[in-house]
């Protein structure tokens, strides 16, 4: 996946419209593992 598709995952699942590019500084491994670990957080409160 590409930074920019990680980064559209992680502004669906938080429901923000918040300019969030500044995570585009982040490596590809980083945004999967903060895209994992919000959606393990989300999820357990549901």
């Amino acid at each position: 996946m590409t930074k920019e598709q990680l980064l559209e995952i992680l502004k669906r699942v938080l429901k923000a419209d918040n300019d969030l590019s500044f995570l585009l500084k982040l490596e590809v491994a980083e945004l999967e593992t903060l895209v994992a670990c919000i959606r393990d957080r989300v999820e357990s409160f549901q």
